[in-house]
């Protein structure tokens, strides 16, 4: 087993930037920087006391590699206990591969104090848009949004994506009063890890980077409801399947994370967005790297199918091209059948289906299936001929 050291955190400034970063040494040899960095006016809320950032940011990471984790500066107590005692262990007893990573670490018993700061990513797609809308005027004290949050911790495709979702989130905050914090890191290409298993854990990177500043972080669910929980092979599946134990592993008594929207699934959530004028006006779910939403990808499909089940495609004019959507329409039941017989693919259509099965018409049906016969067909033709 190899060690993943922690060394201590500190803050640098670049530019006009505040980085908090940490020599992480893997091993004897191999030391490399892990860092991230936020404008210059949040330098007051960096937490350099503690390793809890770079721990929680590394943890999933070290067990995918078969690491333990020492950490030169300390650990609040809290965090540790409930990684050591609920989180590694469900996680690994429950895989073939993963590590039961130990973790040595000095303790911290005090808890850092924060500016009381509610905080929620703003991506602008289904979930964010849900989680915001939610809480942007919380009926309850303490808990409505106070910032908004861009984390780039390696997820975008290309630069370009990011600048212009950048300028979207910008543009959607400054329209609704909010503060948008921004945040960049080298967490994904210093310790590559695949998108979709490491995405809550790299937020929470970002979130502990700023733990003078957070009382409360709504991190946005995807959208598969509380049906799919499950913490089985956390190295291969995604992990906001297991984000109720997670982010609850990752709060403490200062420091509350939620898993936002977790009880809803995708149909649901669109469906409150329906009548919300800045859904309509900034929606955006688009993978492709062109800007606004493309309307081909599998994201923009998945959409507006969903708005289409719901009755609503003209409502979000604004964001999509619904004459194009319409045009194809009968390419997109297909699509949309496929998604509920192909085992593996999107259950998250399954609501739209049940709405809009009746429009698909038995020949479309059979289109579908003999296009995925002829697809096999030709993958046993190729592997027989390898």
């Amino acid at each position: 087993v190899q060690i993943l050291h922690i060394g201590l955190p500190r803050i640098e400034r670049v530019d006009d930037k505040a980085r908090l970063i940490a020599d992480i040494r893997i091993g004897d040899v191999d030391s490399r920087p892990l860092w991230i960095e936020f404008d210059e006016a949040y330098a007051q809320y960096l937490c350099d006391e503690r390793s809890d950032a770079f721990l929680v940011g590394l943890l999933l990471y070290a067990m995918c590699n078969q690491m333990d984790i020492v950490c030169e500066a300390p650990v609040t107590a809290q965090l540790l206990y409930q990684l050591r005692t609920y989180l590694i262990p469900a996680l690994a007893h429950n895989s073939a591969v993963l590590h039961e990573t130990r973790i040595t670490a000095p303790l911290a018993e005090a808890l850092v104090p924060n500016a009381g700061g509610v905080g929620a990513s703003c991506s602008c797609g289904v979930d964010s848009l849900y989680s915001i809308k939610n809480n942007m005027d919380s009926p309850y004290p303490r808990q409505s949004i106070t910032h908004l949050c861009v984390n780039n911790t390696g997820h975008m495709n290309t630069r370009k994506q990011y600048l212009w979702l950048l300028n979207h989130a910008k543009a959607f905050a400054k329209e609704y009063g909010f503060k948008l914090i921004v945040s960049d890191s080298n967490i994904a290409q210093a310790f590559h890890q695949n998108w979709r298993q490491m995405g809550s854990y790299h937020t929470a990177f970002a979130i502990y980077a700023l733990q003078k500043l957070w009382q409360t972080y709504y991190l946005a669910s995807c959208g598969r409801g509380l049906h799919t929980f499950s913490v089985r092979d956390a190295e291969c599946n995604y992990d906001d399947l297991h984000d109720l134990l997670s982010l609850d592993c990752f709060s403490t008594r200062s420091l509350k994370i939620y898993s936002e929207g977790a009880a809803y699934v995708r149909y649901e959530k669109i469906k409150a967005l329906l009548d919300w004028a800045p859904a309509q006006k900034y929606l955006h779910v688009c993978v492709a790297e062109n800007g606004p939403n493309c309307g081909h990808c599998g994201k923009c499909l998945r959409t507006l199918t969903l708005l289409d089940a719901l009755g609503a495609l003209d409502a979000f004019r604004g964001v999509f091209d619904i004459d194009a959507y319409r045009l194809h329409r009968e390419h997109h039941l297909r699509w949309l059948y496929e998604q509920h017989i192909h085992p593996g693919e999107d259950r998250m259509m399954e609501p739209a289906y049940e709405v809009l099965k009746e429009e698909i018409s038995p020949l479309m049906r059979l289109h579908v299936w003999l296009r995925l016969i002829r697809n096999a067909l030709r993958n046993i033709f190729f592997h027989r001929k390898g």
